[in-house]
């Protein structure tokens, strides 16, 4: 399986097309959404791509503002998926027990009167952040972890010898016995550069690309 991983449209409709056109060129055959869409017309082109998804914060506030079909269908999202040797989600793999649905999460925020943030942390915020997903990867038994939520494209590895670094360049060669963290980018709302950013998952080939557009 080849994955075009994306997060964070926020609502940019024409964005979110030249992304599916460009990962259509490079050969995806299954489209990711990791959460914050931002609407209904973006949420028609990533059903008509067959996206899979999982939902975001914005998705939290705002599904009942949806038309109903889309409502129903960002109901049925889970806050997690499990692929090809790994995880997808909007911020991090974890969060009170009990939670499941966009609904839960918002009914969870309503009644411990918390704030979203304690649900959607950002992983760039706190060192201690990254340890804990790398944690949720081994208990997971999964080499790497898609996030999107920080609007960054950032790729962190873990190796035996037990040093946790930052990679540079645009592609990864997955290794064996190692785990990686990465940040898709944003297509709407990038804070790293102004490009539209995407990533491309080759399951199969175990090859990590991250994308620029525009």
């Amino acid at each position: 399986m080849r994955y075009a991983i994306l997060s964070d449209v926020h609502g940019y409709h024409e964005k979110l097309a030249a992304v599916l056109d460009d990962a259509h060129s490079r050969g995806a055959t299954q489209i990711i959404s990791l959460g914050d869409v931002g609407g209904d017309r973006c949420l028609a082109l990533l059903r008509r791509a067959g996206a899979r998804a999982v939902f975001g914060n914005y998705e939290v506030s705002g599904w009942r503002r949806l038309k109903p079909e889309h409502r129903a269908w960002v109901h049925g999202w889970p806050p997690i998926l499990a692929g090809d040797r790994f995880l997808g989600v909007h911020a991090v793999p974890w969060w009170p027990a009990g939670l499941g649905t966009v609904a839960d999460f918002g009914a969870w925020l309503d009644v411990s009167g918390r704030s979203w943030r304690d649900l959607f942390p950002y992983l760039t915020e706190d060192e201690d952040y990254l340890w804990q997903a790398l944690a949720e990867l081994e208990r997971a038994e999964k080499a790497i972890l898609f996030h999107g939520h920080t609007h960054q494209q950032i790729v962190w590895q873990w190796g035996p010898a037990g040093r946790l670094r930052r990679l540079r360049g645009t592609e990864v060669q997955v290794k064996a016995d190692h785990r990686y963290v990465v940040g898709v980018g944003s297509v709407g709302l990038p804070d790293d550069g102004g490009r539209v950013a995407y990533t491309i998952y080759d399951g199969a080939a175990g090859q990590i690309e991250l994308v620029r557009l525009l």
